[in-house]
């Protein structure tokens, strides 16, 4: 028996423990909340005062580039996004950090690292020619590769790598230039099997977008347009390589099907200059140079401060499926939504702006719905008559089916040798699924006033009427896509024909089928649309939408719950609705389907 028998320990309620945790946990998360604004509020301090006082970088300094990090063609703008994908660098702030640093004099070259590239075709090719430019100003560029995909699949690693004056390869490593490979897995009869049957219908034969799961293999229309689709890639870039490493046109392409090779070969083929470990060509870049910086660093610390009356182009990436709403950043343009609220508002902002002179619009897009391609066409031509602004649009990766559709608004239109563009045409249906549904024992009755009423439910297929119906739809857009192509590019219908039924064309052969005004990126896209705009030289971008500060972020978040940061206050749109908005049905979807290389 204790002496002391108040202590004793006493059991402690389930309302009392519930207390405590709920104290904790309050007082965990404003502590956590508080240091992340915090944070937030010195980073502004920290950009606001970097705006404000020019960098300055010491003479003979090189410049260290990291090709394996992932670059995007936008950039997060809320967030819990900038929290999933960080704050990574786009191909324009690359594009833009070399065409800086190719005319500052106290660059005096450029250091790359490359083993693997996220970037597409298109991309690499951007990069490629900025890289050049670089060159061509008098600067040296060196790239070290440990390996560039020794077991294959390094085409698109070295194609980026062959733009530098030096590669340099570690003697273990390996080149592995083996051609291009696709591959479409056609899931109709594994479909079937479980008793879902594709219901989908196309405007027209090359219209493929629903194949992989309507077809039991690839039709002889797509057989066709991906063969030139891929014919078209390897020999731009044989034709490229074959001018960097000064190499017959048909030897380098050759060589580029023929690989993987280990380093030797790849010294012996010229494909390669060096053959050494990467402590090598730093002991002499160190000898060559003063200082080194990093690239990314030289191009933030080197963005131009823009102020109020001075003019600019407006800067506006356009990248995602095409749908009203918001955008969300995923990363690439499948993953990404373009939200015609988004896209629009950046549209109508530049439009009042007295200092955005010219607008540039980066479009990298698959497509999406044809009304909401419909509402951005109708955007930019506001902009255009109203606001007489030109607008000028760079494709990036992907400009088809929807995204060519919002291109035909602009003045003038930019590809990449490689951007996948053209896809006019439509396609759309329903997945059925009443033969799973009695596998399952589940039994669906309804109820309708109207003979489409419900023409969408996948617990059952189309009638004869609602087959008709839905043709009629799909030619009524067909029939619009088809007269706007014709208006802007001046098509007779023999010509339209050619170049329509969904067909998909590489941005070279687009640009001789008259798709497409001309070969050229972002830069070249400015420097036109500021001379359109009546200035001398290329006037500085101003991307839109404005970027929003962290502590802004946070405030919106903390505001409206929201994982996006163009949704007013008041209103309440996150995650879930978003993802809801990307699953509707296929009716009159424009999109390509066709995943990047």
């Amino acid at each position: 028996m204790p002496l002391f028998p108040d202590a004793v320990p006493q059991k402690t309620s389930l309302r009392t423990k519930f207390k405590d945790w709920t104290v904790r946990f309050c007082r965990v998360f404003f502590y956590g909340l508080g240091i992340i604004t915090f944070l937030g509020i010195c980073l502004d301090v920290i950009e606001a005062a970097r705006m404000n006082s020019p960098a300055s970088f010491p003479e003979q300094t090189g410049l260290r580039l990291d090709l394996d990090t992932v670059l995007y063609e936008a950039r997060p703008t809320d967030f819990m996004t900038a929290l999933t994908f960080g704050d990574s660098p786009t191909v324009a702030d690359v594009v833009g950090g070399l065409e800086r640093a190719a005319k500052d004099p106290k660059i005096k070259l450029l250091f790359a690292r490359l083993t693997a590239t996220n970037m597409s075709l298109a991309q690499v090719q951007e990069v490629r020619a900025a890289v050049k430019a670089f060159s061509a100003a008098g600067k040296k560029t060196v790239v070290y590769a440990p390996t560039l995909g020794e077991t294959g699949g390094g085409l698109s690693a070295y194609y980026l790598a062959s733009a530098f004056d030096e590669i340099w390869l570690q003697p273990t490593g390996g080149v592995g230039t083996a051609g291009i490979f696709l591959e479409t897995p056609y899931l109709r009869k594994a479909l079937e099997k479980i008793g879902i049957r594709p219901s989908f219908e196309s405007r027209y034969e090359y219209k493929t977008g629903a194949d992989a799961v309507s077809k039991e293999k690839m039709s002889a229309p797509e057989r066709k347009n991906l063969t030139a689709l891929m014919n078209g890639f390897i020999d731009q870039i044989a034709s490229d390589v074959a001018a960097s490493r000064n190499i017959p046109a048909e030897r380098a392409k050759k060589i580029l099907i023929s690989g993987p090779y280990n380093a030797r070969e790849a010294l012996k083929l010229k494909l390669v200059d060096r053959v050494e470990y990467v402590d090598v060509l730093e002991n002499g870049l160190e000898d060559e140079l003063e200082n080194v910086a990093d690239f990314f660093d030289y191009a933030y610390m080197t963005l131009p401060n823009l102020p109020k009356g001075k003019p600019v182009v407006a800067y506006i990436p356009a990248t995602g499926i095409i749908q009203y709403g918001e955008s969300l950043f995923g990363g690439d343009s499948y993953s990404s939504v373009m939200g015609v609220g988004t896209i629009s508002a950046s549209l109508r902002d530049a439009a009042d702006d007295d200092d955005v002179k010219a607008v540039v619009i980066r479009i990298d897009s698959p497509g999406g719905g044809y009304t909401p391609s419909d509402s951005l066409w109708r955007d930019i031509i506001y902009l255009k008559e109203q606001k007489k602004k030109p607008v000028y649009c760079s494709m990036g990766s992907t400009a088809a089916s929807g995204g060519y559709f919002i291109s035909l608004a602009c003045d003038k239109v930019y590809a990449q040798p490689s951007t996948i563009t053209g896809s006019i045409g439509v396609f759309g249906g329903k997945l059925v699924v009443s033969e799973l549904l009695k596998k399952l024992n589940v039994r669906v009755d309804f109820l309708s006033s109207g003979d489409n009423a419900g023409m969408f439910s996948p617990a059952r297929d189309f009638t004869k009427a609602q087959k008709k119906t839905f043709a009629k739809m799909l030619d009524a857009v067909y029939a619009d896509f088809t007269a706007k192509v014709a208006e802007r590019r001046g098509f007779g219908r023999k010509k339209l024909d050619a170049v329509a039924r969904g067909r998909v064309f590489t941005g070279a052969q687009a640009v001789r089928n008259g798709l497409v005004d001309e070969i050229g990126g972002i830069t070249d896209a400015v420097a036109d649309a500021s001379k359109a705009a009546g200035a001398s030289a290329s006037l500085p971008v101003l991307e839109y939408p404005i970027r929003p500060t962290r502590f802004e972020m946070i405030m919106q978040f903390l505001a409206s719950g929201s994982l996006n940061s163009a949704v007013n206050l008041g209103e309440i749109k996150g995650l879930l609705p978003a993802v809801k908005a990307r699953l509707k049905s296929l009716s009159g979807d424009m999109r390509l389907f066709m995943p990047p290389l």
